[in-house]
């Protein structure tokens, strides 16, 4: 059974998610803008599944997209990244077109190829709801659920939530 979420709840969730995975805050960022967009493509969930379940991949495949751009940003040209694995490759080509840039991608044997556009503008219209399976969505309210404050006297007496506040 599947849930429709806005692109922003599901951007959100997917950053708070990496980052209780263990991400590093950069690439948990990376990885939420790229999570609605793999979805609205139709893409497979199980591979997010998987990355969120082995967080280095997500630091790698980050990387990978940080090396594309880099090299784009040297001349307009075709970038490639070397990925064998298919789950990997579709999150890769739903990262880069993710990216706020004009982007042509193809999948190869090999990997993913793109010609990135970097001063151009992404055209890439959001829809206005994805759907996202339970299993998924599940699994990353529970990675999200490890960056949360635990609901206690000691977490109040330290400082969290906003008990009563006094405004100026």
């Amino acid at each position: 059974m599947n849930t429709e979420t806005s692109w922003t709840e599901l951007h959100a969730l997917s950053v708070k998610a990496a980052t209780g995975a263990g991400v590093p805050a950069g690439q948990a960022l990376a990885f939420g803008a790229m999570l609605p967009r793999h979805l609205a493509e139709g893409r497979p969930q199980a591979p997010l599944a998987d990355v969120l379940q082995t967080p280095k991949t997500i630091v790698s495949l980050a990387h990978q997209i940080e090396t594309m751009i880099e090299e784009a940003s040297v001349s307009p040209r075709l970038v490639r990244a070397n990925v064998p694995d298919a789950g990997h490759c579709a999150i890769l080509t739903s990262w880069i077109e993710g990216l706020p840039c004009q982007a042509e991608v193809v999948s190869t044997p090999e990997g993913v190829q793109a010609y990135l556009s970097l001063e151009a503008p992404s055209n890439r219209a959001r829809p206005d709801r994805i759907s996202i399976g339970h299993d998924l969505l599940k699994l990353l309210n529970e990675f999200a659920a490890r960056t949360y404050v635990p609901d206690s006297a000691e977490s109040r007496a330290n400082g969290a939530g906003a008990d009563a506040m006094v405004l100026d």
